[in-house]
């Protein structure tokens, strides 16, 4: 859920603005941020080789102690459009990162405050007064005085954007605002990331607590960006995680014929659930939706019906839903290049463990960076709060590696 305001973020601002991490691109210019950032305990991640790796379970081992920890605070700005509306200005004080390495993959540890933990991703709810089935909303929502009336349902994200082959033009001075856009067509997204020239390409570790993060694969879904106007994010070649829990189906009985949006599947006697694994469709353990009727009664494959109407559990229950909401999407594994960062996550009541790793060099010489060579490697950092675009963000970190 949104973080508390902090009434200093305008003084962060300001400093961070001084310090020239102010975004101001446009469809033809780039951020342009002036001075080498300076490599100290804010912004220096250092490696540590290893002998013994680390158990990626999302439990801190005794071995992360030798690795030091980089220790900052990640901000969410005010860029054009609305397109951060109800998260500007949300800070998260204390973010932790640590890492080390062997002869064959790198491993990273992250910590993070977070007073909620954020899974229920655009459940599926019963409107009693429409008598039809609707998905809630990703973004928060506003009344005409701009308040907001119900938070998002959405879930926690990371994302680390790397240089492949040193292909962004002054990458080391602005690392992930040199791909970052504002001030686009609304049409266009308002803000969206894209390299500057056909040959800058930039690596993406996208971790997505619902999708593949906490279940699945248990991986980051690993992404790029490319010189593709309005948006040059994209995933890795291979499988996507996950498809949307939704179908059109024909009202029974009704004519002229009248058609709605259902959920796929469900499965009938679980309790607060946020998603369904491709696993239990297989098994029969969720149900197909076969049919419903203008009361919103939904028919499934095995003839049982689920009559929304009797109670509230699957209904809007107060800020929430019912405990038995029908998620909003299911789940399988990311494939190829697009699965090669495995990790687990431990939500410990105030905030996230995460612990991931992947291959020094992956197959994927084209999308992937390569650490092999062990040579410093400047990036950027961010946080989505239960949030779709909206993120916090650290610029200008560098990892650096202890041989």
């Amino acid at each position: 859920m949104k973080l508390l305001q902090s009434k200093s973020f305008l003084v962060i601002t300001i400093i961070i603005l001084f310090l020239g991490y102010a975004i101001s691109c446009t469809k033809n210019d780039r951020v342009l941020i002036v001075g080498e950032p300076t490599a100290n305990n804010e912004t220096e991640l250092v490696s540590v080789k290893v002998t013994t790796a680390p158990t990626i379970d999302g439990v801190i081992d005794g071995m992360w102690e030798n690795s030091p920890k980089l220790q900052f605070s990640t901000a969410v700005p005010d860029v054009t459009g609305d397109v951060f509306r109800g998260y500007t200005g949300n800070i998260i004080p204390t973010v932790t990162l640590r890492s080390a390495y062997d002869a064959t993959n790198i491993y990273f540890l992250a910590e993070w405050m977070d007073p909620t933990q954020s899974l229920t991703r655009l459940p599926w709810y019963f409107d009693p007064a429409t008598q039809l089935w609707a998905q809630e909303s990703g973004a928060p929502t506003f009344s005409t005085k701009g308040a907001i009336t119900r938070l998002a349902f959405y879930e926690d994200k990371v994302a680390m954007l790397w240089n492949i082959n040193n292909s962004v033009s002054g990458w080391n001075n602005a690392t992930c605002y040199k791909s970052c856009h504002t001030g686009l067509p609304a049409v266009d997204g308002s803000s969206r990331h894209f390299t500057n020239f056909g040959t800058e390409k930039i690596d993406m570790w996208h971790w997505k607590a619902v999708r593949g993060g906490t279940n699945g694969g248990f991986q980051f879904e690993d992404q790029n960006q490319i010189n593709k106007y309005p948006n040059g994010r994209q995933g890795d070649p291979g499988n996507d995680v996950y498809t949307n829990n939704v179908q059109s189906l024909v009202i029974t009985g009704s004519s002229p014929a009248v058609t709605v949006s259902v959920p796929k599947y469900v499965i009938p006697a679980k309790l607060n659930y946020g998603w369904i694994l491709v696993s239990e469709i297989t098994a029969g353990t969720a149900k197909t939706v076969t049919g419903v009727s203008a009361t919103g009664v939904l028919t499934l494959s095995d003839a049982t019906t689920i009559d929304p109407n009797v109670g509230t559990d699957y209904q809007r229950v107060g800020t929430g839903v019912g405990a038995k909401a029908i998620p909003g999407l299911t789940i399988n594994s990311y494939t190829g290049s697009r699965g090669d960062i495995t990790c687990k996550s431990t939500y410990t009541g105030s905030g996230w463990i995460l612990e991931f790793k992947r291959a020094l060099k992956t197959a994927d010489a084209v999308y992937d960076i390569d650490f092999s060579s062990l040579a410093d490697q400047y990036f950027g950092f961010a946080i989505f709060e239960n949030a779709q675009i909206a993120h916090s963000i650290k610029p200008n970190l560098l990892l650096t590696f202890k041989k």
